[in-house]
This record gives C-alpha cells, sequence and structure tokens, in this order.
C-alpha cells in the first residue's frame, strides 16, 4: 500500500470540497447574506490548506522511477472508503460556523447524509424553513452536496487520475463496470457526467416552467437527479401544492433509478439502441413493475381505507378520492424505492400494510448503477436465480446449472460476491438494530432507522418518520448510524476492505 500517494489523493479531495464550497458562497453573496458568505469562505480556506498540507509532503507521489503512476486498485479503493469521511467532516463545517448546528456530531451527520444521498436529518422544520428565509447559502451548500455525492466528485476523480480510476469507478457504480470496461475509464465518466449535467438541466427548466422559482428548482434538482431528497421547506415537496411539481419530480425520480449505462449506451449508439437496451432489460423490467405495481396497490388501499373520510379534524388526506390517493401513491413509491426521501404525505400515518410495503421496496431499491439507494433490483434477481439454480441442483445433481441474466452466463465469483453481500448486509442491520435497542429506542424506530441511513433512503418510521429527525438520537448512535450512510453508500466492500488489516500490508 502507498499511503504517500493515498495522502496525494485525499489532498486532491479536499481541494476539489475547498473549490465547491465557494459555490455556496456566491449563493449567499449574491443574498447579501454576510454570516452565509464568511461561513463556506472559511471553511474553503480550511479544506483548502488541509488539501494543501496532503498534496505538498506528497507531491512526488503520483510516479514511480520509471515513470509509472503508483497508485492502483488498493489505493484507490482505499481512497473511495476514506474520501467520504474526509469530504463528510469538511462539508461540516458551513454547518458550525454560520452557527445553524452547535454539536460537531450532528454537523458531520448532516453532511454525510447530504453527500451520500441519505437524506436524513437532524434539523427541526423550524431550522429548515430557515433556508428559505435567511440562510440561502447554507441551504444551497445542504442541497449541493447531494448533487455532489450523487456523480460529480466521482467524476472528477476519475478525470484527475484515471489510472487509480478504474477502481474507483467500479466501486463507485458498480452496475456499469462491465460497459465501462469497454471504453476508457476517463471516456465513460465524461459521457455519464455530461448525462447527469443534462438530466439536471432538463428537470430544473420544467420545474420553472411548472412554476417553481430557480432557486427552489435548483434545490429540489440536486435532490432528485442524486435522489437525495434535501429540500429548503420543513414541509418538503408537499409545501407547492402542485401536481405538476410533483409528476415532474417523480418522472426523473424514476429515470434517475435506472442504471445510467443505459443513457450512456442510446449517446454512443444511438437513441433506438439505448431504448432497446433498457426494454430488454431483466433488471429495468422488474424495477418498473415493482414500481407501478405498488402504485396501484397501495393507492387501492388507501382509497378503501379513506384515510379522513372527509373530517379535516383527523388530519389526512381524504382518500375517499381515488384520483388523490393514486397521487400521494404514486410520489410515494417512487421516493421510497428509489431512496430519495421527498415527501407529500406523512406515509406513517397510513395503514400498516402501506408502511411495511413502502419500507420492503426501500430495501429492494432502484437498479444498480443508478443514483438510487438500497440493495439494488439485479442482486434480488440474482439471489432468487441462485436459490432456484440450488433446488435443481438438489433435483438433479449431476446435471450442469448456471445463473444467466439477460442471456448472460454469471460467474460463480460473481453470484457469491452478491451472497457475500446479502449476508454482510442482514449482520449489519440486525447488529444495528439491536446497538438502537440498547438504548431504549423502539424496535420500530431503531429498524427504520438503520434501514433508512444503511440504504440512504432518509426517512424511516416510529420517531424516525417523514415529519420527524434523528436530533434527539444519542451522540454514539449518531456516529454508527453516519458510518451506516457510507456503508450504504460504498455498497460495503469499499469500507469493510479498510478495516482488514492485509489490505494496507505492502
Amino acid at each position: 500500500m502507498n499511503l504517500r500517494a493515498v495522502c496525494w489523493l485525499l489532498g486532491c479531495v479536499s481541494l476539489i470540497v475547498a473549490v465547491f464550497l465557494l459555490v455556496p458562497a456566491a449563493v449567499a453573496y449574491y443574498f447579501d447574506e454576510p454570516n452565509g458568505v464568511s461561513a463556506c469562505a472559511l471553511s474553503a480556506l480550511i479544506s483548502g490548506a488541509i488539501g494543501a498540507m496532503l498534496i505538498l509532503p506528497n507531491r512526488g507521489s503520483r510516479l514511480t522511477e520509471e515513470g509509472r503512476p503508483d497508485f492502483y486498485r488498493r489505493e484507490g479503493l482505499a481512497v473511495v472508503g476514506l474520501v467520504w469521511v474526509v469530504a463528510g467532516m469538511l462539508g461540516a463545517l458551513p454547518y458550525l460556523f454560520s452557527g445553524l448546528i452547535a454539536s460537531p456530531v450532528d454537523a458531520v451527520f448532516e453532511s454525510v447524509s447530504g453527500f451520500t444521498t441519505t437524506g436524513s436529518t437532524i434539523l427541526p422544520a423550524v431550522d429548515i424553513d430557515r433556508f428559505h428565509q435567511e440562510m440561502k447559502g447554507i441551504g444551497f451548500w445542504r442541497s449541493f452536496t447531494h448533487w455532489l455525492g450523487g456523480f460529480g466528485i466521482v467524476m472528477v476523480f476519475v478525470v484527475l487520475f484515471p489510472t487509480g480510476g478504474r477502481s474507483l469507478f467500479r466501486s463507485e457504480i458498480p452496475g456499469i463496470s462491465r460497459e465501462a470496461g469497454r471504453h476508457l475509464v476517463r471516456d465513460s465518466a465524461m459521457t455519464l457526467m455530461r448525462i447527469y449535467v443534462g438530466l439536471s438541466v432538463l428537470e430544473c427548466v420544467l420545474l420553472v416552467f411548472a412554476g417553481m422559482g430557480v432557486f427552489d428548482a435548483l434545490i429540489h434538482t440536486f435532490g432528485t437527479i442524486a435522489t437525495g431528497g434535501f429540500s429548503n421547506y420543513s414541509t418538503s415537496v408537499a409545501h407547492f401544492a402542485s401536481f405538476k411539481v410533483e409528476l415532474i419530480i417523480g418522472i426523473f425520480m424514476f429515470v434517475a433509478g435506472i442504471n445510467f449505462a443505459f443513457y450512456d449506451l442510446g449517446l454512443r449508439n444511438g437513441f433506438r439502441s439505448g431504448w432497446r437496451a433498457i426494454v430488454s432489460s431483466t433488471e429495468v423490467k422488474v424495477y418498473a413493475l415493482l414500481t407501478f405495481g405498488s402504485i396501484f396497490v397501495i393507492a387501492t388501499v388507501l382509497w378503501f381505507w379513506g384515510g379522513s373520510n372527509g373530517d379535516a379534524a383527523l388530519g389526512l388526506p381524504d382518500y375517499r378520492s381515488y384520483g388523490l390517493a393514486m397521487r400521494d401513491s404514486f410520489f410515494q413509491v417512487i421516493c421510497l424505492e428509489t431512496s430519495t426521501g421527498y415527501g407529500t404525505a406523512d406515509f406513517d400515518q397510513w395503514p400498516q400494510v402501506c408502511r411495511i410495503w413502502l419500507m420492503m421496496l426501500a430495501v429492494i431499491g432502484a437498479c444498480a448503477g443508478s443514483t438510487g439507494g438500497g440493495v439494488k433490483v439485479i442482486r434480488y434477481i440474482i439471489v432468487a436465480k441462485a436459490a432456484l439454480k440450488g433446488v435443481r441442483q438438489f433435483i438433479r445433481p449431476r446435471a450442469l446449472h448456471g445463473v444467466r441474466v439477460d442471456g448472460v452466463a454469471l460467474e460463480d465469483s460473481v453470484v457469491s460476491s452478491i451472497t457475500g453481500y446479502f449476508v454482510l448486509w442482514i449482520f449489519v442491520f440486525l447488529g444495528g438494530t439491536v446497538f438502537l435497542a440498547v438504548y431504549g429506542i423502539d424496535l420500530e424506530t431503531a429498524s427504520t432507522a438503520v434501514v433508512a441511513t444503511l440504504n440512504n433512503i432518509g426517512p424511516g418510521l416510529g420517531k424516525v418518520g417523514p415529519t420527524l429527525n434523528f436530533a434527539e438520537m444519542p451522540n454514539l448512535v449518531k456516529i454508527v448510524l453516519t458510518v451506516f450512510m457510507i456503508l450504504g453508500r460504498l455498497e460495503f466492500y469499499a469500507v469493510v476492505a479498510l478495516f482488514i488489516p492485509s489490505f494496507w500490508r505492502s
């Protein structure tokens, strides 16, 4: 392990964060918020200084004596695992310097939640509403971290160091590693970045045409394309009370949940080629079936339930209207399945079957290679096929059986890796739930808080439901949940590798 190279790369990360911190400083300046300007500018200065201290002593570590890059897979993986810790800490500085958040633990929790596109928060409603009143610069940074964490920072890394970038690229976006292998990593990164930016611009323009202000449109675009969910209103998307806004955000959340490799294919080989790949993909078909089937089922359950049944004192929507039930179901199903975390209704007050169904969708998640969270649809497909293979092997032990997806036979190592992922997920989920229960947190809150952070969803149920927050959690619990966000964002292996002693040996 070349630790000097790792330090050099982490220094680059710090400098990149410092540059990005100047953007909210400019926003705060535009809105005449001197506190926001000084908080972001000072944060940028500190990030830049840390970057310089890491880069300057190690500036010769990029090349060996023979002139070859001396960082490879292990160095790339080390940076992948550590970068979220570094970015999370540096990203917390504006919250502390602005006075919005007093506790360093809370500030890091909010920052990591932003960068990992989780969307969980420790901020009460009154503080969130300050983001559209007096702290637009800090509110912009909070949502901007979503957009940067979705794809932006990763793509900058890959462009900066393409040799070690392949490891980082595959660890960050494992669902498109096979497609990326056919092209130069830097070219694939740039293509995906153009798609990411293009979708962001398109959604922002459409939201403005739908009646949003430009600032609000930017904030909610950041949270949509990155499937993060931070809003500058305590009532989230429900604040706008606009079906057009909900429809646009819902469609783009769904689009962001599809493997970006298909969009890449469409750009390279034409729209028809990309479209054929999408409609022939087993994962996309299952993802679409889960989404639209769940929308219909939950809307029907809500309609039969009735909600308030016209009694406004109950504080629930009147779901005697099937149109309203379908509207709320449409938005919340896509929100939870893509792990975005926006809200138009308090689904924690819905019937028990709806609450459980939504949590199951959140655990399943979106497609691999998307910005969505969750375990990912393709993993469930492969595990189901592997289980069926086991049954067939039991029936006919001498026959040769394999696991195939979209006509491609998967190697046993791939199936084993996915099985290992499931085992890790279950152990962390159970261990995390027990850990939270030790602190006296009820089972519903504890289990869904772990699911919400481990799958980068945002809200859970109970005391961490869609209208509540994580502020009341003990500090040690917040630290553990922060680690869970990073684990979920990197899908375990890149983080777990850091705790294996042999990983660091030369």
